[in-house]
């Protein structure tokens, strides 16, 4: 590896390092005082950075509660796009997910905070379903170059709402179950378990 892409790598953890403990601290700031309870400015100080700084990573203080949008691995999107890894489309699509998932350092404890955050504030709610929209929309537009002539619009939504919803069964089991399972685990037992009713 080069010296400028191991510079590079080493910006990219920094700046998701960073971009993780604002989110951290919003999340938990919302969850003790509100979502209205407390200003951007008490967020840079909470997280021990400038207002600049802040507005660098995030916009609007919805913003640094949700966190970044996700961005799957260019390599490993590139290879989707191609046809791979395996050739089924929704077990590439898992592929996909468990990139992100592997992504994030989430604890049962943030997953926690931000499921009270997000059901005690239909706004985050509302914003939150139009990022998963944007979301699935340049996922579709993925499977329609992976596609090509065979593209189905349907079939590749169906696809997409199958794994939004694991996803979201996942998330529901790590927070609220007795499980000892990490979340990528729980999606991977939801998925199995979709894969043959769907098969």
């Amino acid at each position: 590896m080069s010296q400028s892409a191991i510079e590079s790598s080493g910006r990219a953890a920094r700046r998701y390092a960073t971009t993780h403990r604002l989110s951290v601290c919003a999340q938990r700031l919302a969850d003790e005082h509100g979502v209205d309870g407390f200003t951007m400015d008490d967020l840079a100080a909470d997280a021990g950075v400038s207002r600049r700084t802040l507005f660098n990573y995030f916009p609007t203080k919805d913003d640094a509660i949700l966190g970044p949008q996700p961005q799957v691995d260019a390599d490993l999107l590139a290879q989707f796009r191609s046809g791979g890894p395996t050739g089924d489309l929704l077990a590439d699509l898992a592929t996909l997910v468990r990139d992100l998932m592997a992504s994030k350092s989430t604890t049962r404890e943030d997953v926690a905070v931000v499921h009270r955050v997000m059901e005690a504030n239909p706004r985050l709610m509302k914003l939150a379903h139009e990022r998963f929209h944007a979301f699935g929309e340049a996922v579709l537009s993925d499977i329609e170059a992976r596609e090509g002539d065979a593209y189905d619009a349907v079939r590749a939504r169906v696809a997409i709402t199958v794994l939004g919803a694991l996803v979201a069964l996942a998330l529901d089991t790590f927070v609220n179950r007795d499980a000892d399972a990490t979340l990528s685990e729980l999606f991977e037992i939801a998925f199995t378990h979709a894969r043959s009713p769907l098969a």
